[in-house]
């Protein structure tokens, strides 16, 4: 059983630290680029990425953005990585280093 606090601890974390070091915050990312794929979640909520459909942004050898400072108003699939896009969104999977930074495992 996971510990009843632990999903806001991390919560708690991530907020502290998106808040307070916003490149810090930047920096959990490890440019998995899962987030750049196309993404479906079952009815169980797992989600699946399709590596086939790529943003049109996305090199795909780098896995970086050719459009990452203005990809907001470039791309409308894009959207910011908040703490609570991470914990409540549902649509990052389990392997995304915001998602294994701050979300404790049962809870993945």
């Amino acid at each position: 059983m996971a510990h009843p606090f632990g999903r806001a601890r991390g919560f708690a974390a991530a907020l502290r630290m998106y808040a307070l070091h916003p490149a810090a915050w930047e920096d959990v990312c490890d440019r998995c680029a899962r987030c750049c794929f196309e993404r479906e979640i079952t009815d169980d909520g797992e989600v699946i990425v399709n590596f086939a459909c790529p943003c049109e942004f996305l090199d795909t050898q780098t896995r970086l953005c050719s459009v990452y400072d203005t990809r907001f108003s470039r791309c409308e699939g894009c959207h910011k990585l908040t703490p609570f896009t991470v914990f409540f969104g549902g649509h990052l999977p389990d392997e995304c280093a915001y998602v294994r930074a701050f979300m404790p495992p049962a809870d993945r």
